[in-house]
């Protein structure tokens, strides 16, 4: 990792890509511009981000504005995250390999996690949870379902 974590660092190092979609042109059916957004601000995450984090609290100071203004409803706030290519089916804990891994729980509303499937077939999991209204929504999109396979 570059910088170098500390010797004595345990934890876990998670950041934050943050962006703010155009809505009009969601409406206009240009959703790809919204995967660009996205992996335009995962990019900027990078060494030079990382090393300049120490520098002072602007990030912090944007992190707090932007929970506040979700907590007030003004924005509304979708959460992605990946556990792709962790290798949580090789986890043994003396009873095997599991078959398959879940989540107890997915208490935030808003929030896609992609996990690999437990199956050989290379596929990825898309847990999601989204209120009930959006929900609908989802699963009745034909575009969207022509790509996937729902459990």
């Amino acid at each position: 990792m570059d910088p170098p974590l500390p010797e004595n660092y345990f934890g876990n190092i998670i950041r934050f890509a943050i962006t703010t979609p155009c809505i009009d042109g969601m409406k206009e059916g240009k959703r790809h511009a919204l995967v660009n957004q996205m992996r335009e601000a995962i990019e900027k995450i990078d060494g030079d981000f990382i090393k300049k984090l120490p520098e002072g609290i602007e990030h912090l100071n944007f992190l707090k504005e932007r929970a506040e203004r979700v907590t007030k409803g003004e924005i509304e706030s979708f959460r992605f995250t990946s556990f792709c290519r962790f290798p949580v089916y090789e986890a043994d804990f003396g009873w095997g390999k599991p078959i398959w891994v879940g989540s107890g729980s997915l208490p935030f509303k808003n929030l896609v996690i992609f996990i690999d499937s437990s199956g050989t077939n290379g596929g990825i999991e898309a847990w999601i949870n989204l209120v009930e209204e959006d929900m609908d929504k989802f699963q009745g999109d034909e575009e969207l379902l022509s790509f996937v396979s729902p459990s």
